[in-house]
């Protein structure tokens, strides 16, 4: 069977034109087309037909969060959105709430084509992440396993980093609120790290557990209300921001001096951290980066291209007037 190369070589002109005269792919002088043709004809050329399977790409991408009304969530996806745009894709965010079926319906939309891949943090099930594994898919903080590339803050030195502060300050009994145990969250390594430092340094520790549910001022300060009623011999404490936030407005209303009588550090960064006096000390996550990374490893995965299977991004501590 004759080939391109050989009907160009008759006809001395190029492969490339070759192929438009044939596939009408592009321009070509209508009188060298006609004698391309006819070469192609008296050869017997039979053009090869390739399997290939067109993909009609949305240029949309999905993000789904537990809740963007949370500051760190918010912050997030603003970055998230930017660093998308940037790239030509458009967003759709998904706000799960702890609502079940929301990864499904999203892995719903790859599959037929109306968004191109998704980035994802949220509780999911088996068979969710084994649908996962098959579309572009990038996990921010959740840990899902083989197959899926996740991206997550260096929770691991967060945890150290709080823990060598605390002891630093003298502490002796620490709280430390956590989400429920054996949650597939990442950011859970940074409670087992402060824990160990400090238990292995002859500090108390207590774990309080929390819902993850709590999604209002409100419900957030009625929580650390109760703490504060039932752990009156604490005397440094280690969570998110929002939750120090609230324990310094408790100490300031119990008539607890801090930093000297109760030591505080958040975690995450938002600027709620700077909005109080005296300023709440906090380990910073690296938002912008996050971001950025969660998009460009998503786009490498959307274009069929090879990943890592895990992207740390490096954490600061941010020193404020909750620790001396």
């Amino acid at each position: 069977m004759a080939t391109i190369r050989e009907i160009a070589k008759i006809a001395n002109v190029g492969v490339g034109t070759v192929s438009r005269a044939l596939n009408g792919n592009g321009y070509v002088d209508n009188q060298k087309k006609i004698y391309i043709q006819k070469i192609a004809e008296e050869l017997d050329y039979k053009p090869v037909k390739k399997s290939i399977k067109k993909t009609k790409k949305s240029g949309i991408v999905g993000v789904i969060l537990p809740d963007v009304a949370q500051p760190f969530w918010g912050s997030f996806l603003r970055r998230v959105e930017k660093e998308l745009l940037e790239k030509g894709y458009r967003t759709m965010i998904i706000n799960s709430m702890g609502v079940c079926g929301r990864v499904t319906e999203a892995i719903d939309m790859v599959e037929k084509q109306l968004l191109d891949g998704i980035i994802v943090n949220s509780d999911v099930t088996q068979s969710e992440i084994e649908r996962l594994r098959k579309i572009p898919t990038v996990s921010f903080e959740c840990e899902m396993g083989t197959g899926i590339p996740l991206i997550a803050s260096d929770h691991k030195k967060g945890g150290k980093v709080a823990a060598k502060l605390l002891i630093q300050c003298g502490c002796k009994n620490v709280a430390i609120f956590s989400a429920k145990a054996n949650t597939p969250v990442y950011a859970r390594h940074r409670i087992e790290e402060c824990s160990r430092m400090l238990k292995r340094n002859g500090v108390h520790v207590s774990l309080i557990e929390t819902t993850g549910k709590q999604t209002s001022m409100k419900s957030i300060g009625e929580t650390i209300n109760d703490f504060m009623n039932n752990y009156t011999t604490v005397d440094g404490i280690f969570t998110d921001d929002i939750e120090a936030y609230w324990c310094l407005a408790q100490a300031k209303k119990r008539g607890i001096l801090v930093p000297r009588d109760f030591k505080i550090i958040g975690y995450d960064g938002n600027q709620i951290t700077r909005m109080i006096s005296p300023q709440i000390t906090t380990i910073v996550q690296n938002v912008s980066q996050l971001a950025k990374t969660c998009v460009e490893v998503l786009d490498k995965r959307m274009k069929g291209e090879r990943t890592e299977p895990l992207y740390i991004v490096p954490i600061k501590l941010s020193k404020g007037g909750t620790t001396e």
